[in-house]
């Protein structure tokens, strides 16, 4: 085993060592009872994860709950002893599918998993960005100069209007900043789930060690998923030499800067946050964020916000839990006479988008609002044209230059592609025809 590997399992065989075995993180797991474990059997499977920590076999009640796990972190939080159980069950899980599969298995899942993704984000990139801003956030990390890194992860590339509203927020706080992102700079999450570790360390903590590698005193996270495996495998095996927290933590602690220099004619709106718990302080965050924009009303309403930490990814495998949790959040934001759906994370947001069709609401992302307050911002966000349907001009002809700026042609069998990544995905949307058709005559041209 590398170096690596043998911290991994040091930092699992600690947590096996202080777990008490009260079965409490089994007991509040909400993915167990999704698939119907029993809770009467809390400590079983907590003793079966110790067990299989310290080299003894992967118990099929044990698997059932691994491989149901979403990274919510409830598990965590009900710890009587502090253990980190999120961090536990990850590396447990990397460890019993490493045993039980050769490892060129995973290393060609992983493979199939990250080519799929790199295509998309290139593609929908390509569609919405300038080519001077994309190359800027592709630049490799270890030859910038800033002392704050804004890292974007990949995924958010996908709805790019995003980052293009954290880097004005970031601009008008009169930072030292630079961008960096895109699939060179991957966290190797799918390589990590896949228990493909060379491959990851390759990867993922590769792009870590690059971020020190830049000189940066703070790197700003954005993606969840990220900041979760950075925060939990990166900096528990590799202590950093940068301070790393995610983008919304980081503007919360500098509110007092923000709200000096917030435009007092804000429009008057009733807005309504989709909860996730799972990722530090970026909920709480967030709320105190938009607490502070003039003229906006935080409405609270009670939502399923711990079932995962965002939507998609490992909560795509309850897809009607996802939807359930999606439609009443909409009908409960109707019912309480909010107007705006406020997102917190990318995947959330394209979940979501689609909702303008379909209820009286508006759906934005939390930078939006920011940006909007500073007077900045108002950069059209094209996937959510994409997945209201309707007229596709607006999005077609900004493409049509994007794509031409980047040198990229998109061709049927990628709009067929797109478009399946689009509506595939749990959430609210409209009809996929109108992207599907409009894209694909744009391919033919």
């Amino acid at each position: 085993m590398s170096a690596y590997a043998d911290r991994l399992e040091a930092l699992a065989a600690e947590a096996a060592d202080r777990c008490t075995g009260c079965g409490n993180c089994f007991e509040v797991c909400p993915t167990a009872r999704e698939i119907g474990l029993d809770a009467g059997e809390a400590k079983a499977r907590v003793g079966e994860l110790s067990s299989l920590t310290r080299g003894g076999p992967a118990a099929k009640g044990l698997m059932k709950w691994l491989d149901a796990c979403d990274g919510s972190a409830r598990c965590t939080d009900a710890c009587p002893e502090d253990i980190n159980v999120r961090q536990w069950v990850t590396i447990a899980k990397m460890k019993a599918l490493e045993s039980a599969r050769p490892r060129s298995e995973g290393a060609t899942a992983a493979a199939s998993r990250f080519r799929h993704m790199a295509q998309a984000v290139r593609l929908l990139a390509s569609m919405q960005l300038p080519s001077e801003t994309l190359q800027r956030i592709l630049a490799p990390a270890e030859k910038r100069s800033a002392d704050v890194l804004f890292y974007t992860g990949c995924n958010v590339l996908r709805t790019p209007h995003i980052v293009l509203n954290v880097m004005d927020i970031l601009d008008a706080l009169e930072l030292d900043f630079d961008v960096v992102g895109g699939t060179a700079h991957c966290c190797g999450v799918y390589q990590f789930q896949e228990a493909d570790l060379p491959t990851y360390e390759r990867m993922g903590h590769r792009t870590f060690q690059r971020f020190g590698q830049s000189g940066a005193s703070k790197v700003l996270t954005w993606c969840p998923t990220c900041t979760k495996n950075f925060d939990e495998l990166e900096q528990a095996v590799e202590p950093a030499s940068f301070d790393l927290g995610h983008v919304s933590e980081f503007l919360a602690a500098n509110l007092d800067a923000l709200k000096a220099r917030f435009r007092p004619d804000q429009p008057r709106r009733r807005v309504v946050i989709h909860e996730h718990l799972g990722i530090g302080a970026t909920l709480a965050s967030i709320a105190t964020l938009l607490k502070a924009v003039p003229n906006l009303e935080l409405v609270e309403l009670p939502q399923d916000s711990g079932f995962s930490y965002a939507c998609g990814g490992q909560a795509a495998k309850f897809k009607d839990r996802e939807q359930a949790i999606h439609r009443a959040l909409a009908e409960g934001a109707v019912a309480e006479g909010a107007d705006t759906i406020v997102t917190m994370y990318h995947s959330c947001h394209r979940a979501l988008s689609g909702a303008e069709v379909i209820y009286p609401l508006k759906v934005v992302n939390f930078t939006d609002v920011l940006a909007e307050a500073l007077g900045r911002g108002g950069h059209p966000d094209y996937y959510r044209l994409y997945k209201k349907g309707g007229a596709m001009d607006e999005a077609v002809a900004a493409a049509r230059r994007f794509l031409q700026d980047n040198g990229v042609r998109v061709d049927e069998s990628s709009v067929q592609s797109l478009t399946a990544d689009i509506f595939n995905e749990t959430g609210l949307a409209g009809s996929r025809d109108a992207f599907r058709d409009a894209f694909t005559a744009l391919a033919r041209q």
